[in-house]
């Protein structure tokens, strides 16, 4: 129920009312119906103001007036408006000139075979006895403003509050239309599916990379306005128990893509909605520039994100500008490795991002400053080579690891296996080769772009390696 009052909330401007409003003057004698021998049964209109109508399981009879022509049995009289008319009360008269007024709706009295007509209160003759058969009715009223007649209202957005200034004198009905929700864009093809935000399984957790593919909002029409902007809100449970979903008012929603900064190795959950777009702040809302706020929906089927286990990191030491014994005269531990580690012998392995760090120096100099900086993050990249034997292609592999601030010359130095190749001169410039037996005749650099195709690539030996990021396996 909570999504759906929000989803209503975004109403179109016009909010139109209708009323059966009469006139602001005392009620009035509007018809005067007298009793009739030409009409005994059914229902019939008089002056297009009243109609009566006779009930119940008796029939009607003439004498001096309306009267129930069996013993055993009940007949009833029931007065109603017709459009444009409200009934306030009507008086009924017997033909021995006794009276009694009905004032509530619906308007019914009761006839019995000895002549006397009853004003009831309920579904018996239980009420006013009025007297012999009933010989005359007065209909007193107001004629009022036909079905459908509009009121003024004036609709706040920003309130999402509906004024009447002056109700009517009349029943009031309100008409509401809401703009049409935001929607996601369908992709091209035989089989267009909507693009909505997918799963990214297996990140590393308490990490800042994404764990939501984006999902893409549809435009408005043929423009290029958006329709929205797609929400998300994470949220991680103890247990297999998922989380409650979110309201669309719960803390925690963003339009940020989710990453998997701050969350533990396990199932995370995710929900998302394409908040609707707005026009710009003093611009009237219209179909060209208005949307509701979508449903919210879990991502994929149940919304469960995985995360691997969070990766550990290494504090190392530069003994580059270190006299010979100063090394092993520095330690380290962090919150969870309690254990000092000597920096001149090992790395100080396992830490977690976010823990404390203590570097410790045990040694006698003085030491004029400290500095530490993050190492590039580390990337794998297989690369493949192939040259003609016997006229047979033989293809060979080597993964390696670079940064994004290797160059291929840095590769060529640090794997045996890569070599530069300086008198050959492709497209691109100069180019690597991937082995030590030139005589192999590989004069370039294949890069692996899929399962099942090579797709030949000269590179230049200056290049940086992840330059050519899209023809990698990582």
């Amino acid at each position: 129920m909570k999504q759906l009052k929000k989803t209503l909330l975004t109403l179109v401007a016009l909010l139109a009312l209708t009323t059966q409003a009469w006139a602001g003057e005392e009620p009035q004698l509007l018809t005067t119906i007298n009793a009739s021998s030409s009409f005994l049964t059914g229902s019939q209109t008089f002056d297009d103001i009243a109609t009566v109508t006779f009930g119940g399981a008796g029939t009607i009879a003439f004498n001096n007036g309306w009267i129930q022509d069996e013993y055993d049995k009940e007949a009833t009289v029931t007065v109603k408006a017709v459009d444009g008319y409200t009934i306030t009360s009507i008086k009924l008269y017997a033909a021995d000139s006794n009276n009694a007024t009905i004032s509530t709706s619906p308007f019914t009295a009761y006839l019995n075979k000895f002549g006397a007509t009853y004003v009831t209160t309920g579904s018996d003759w239980a009420g006013d006895y009025v007297g012999d058969e009933l010989a005359r009715i007065e209909v007193y009223g107001y004629q009022s403003a036909p079905s459908g007649t509009p009121v003024d209202i004036v609709w706040d957005a920003a309130a999402k509050t509906a004024t009447i200034a002056a109700m009517p004198a009349g029943n009031v009905t309100v008409n509401v239309k809401y703009f049409a929700q935001a929607e996601l864009a369908t992709s091209t093809g035989e089989t267009p599916e909507a693009l909505a935000p997918a799963a990214i399984p297996n990140v590393p957790a308490n990490t800042d990379a994404p764990i939501v593919k984006a999902g893409t909002v549809a435009n408005i029409g043929t423009s290029d306005d958006k329709q929205g902007t797609l929400m998300y809100f994470v949220s991680q449970s103890t247990g297999n128990t998922a989380p409650t979903a979110p309201d669309y008012d719960t803390d925690g929603w963003s339009e940020n893509v989710p990453t998997a900064n701050g969350l533990a190795q396990g199932k995370a959950f995710v929900w998302y909605y394409i908040k609707g777009a707005e026009p710009a702040q003093g611009t009237d809302r219209t179909d060209d520039n208005t949307r509701s706020d979508s449903d919210i929906k879990p991502l994929g089927t149940d919304g469960i994100v995985t995360l691997a286990a969070e990766p550990t990191y290494d504090v190392s030491l530069n003994k580059t500008d270190l006299a010979d014994g100063e090394p092993a005269k520095w330690s380290a531990k962090s919150t969870n490795v309690t254990t000092a580690v000597n920096l001149g012998e090992a790395d100080l392995k396992g830490v977690k991002k976010g823990e404390t760090v203590t570097v410790t120096y045990s040694g006698s100099k003085k030491v004029l400053g400290v500095k530490a900086e993050k190492k590039a993050a580390t990337k794998k990249l297989k690369l493949t080579g192939g040259y003609f034997s016997n006229g047979r292609l033989v293809t060979k592999s080597l993964e390696i690891e670079y940064t994004d601030n290797d160059t291929w010359k840095d590769i060529a130095e640090r794997y045996d296996e890569v070599s530069l190749v300086d008198n050959i001169n492709g497209p691109e410039g100069k180019v690597v080769t991937f082995w030590r037996d030139n005589s192999q005749g590989i004069n370039g650099c294949q890069l692996k772009s899929n399962e099942s195709t090579y797709e030949y690539k000269l590179v230049s030996i200056n290049d940086k390696v992840s330059a050519y990021s899209s023809y990698y396996l990582q």
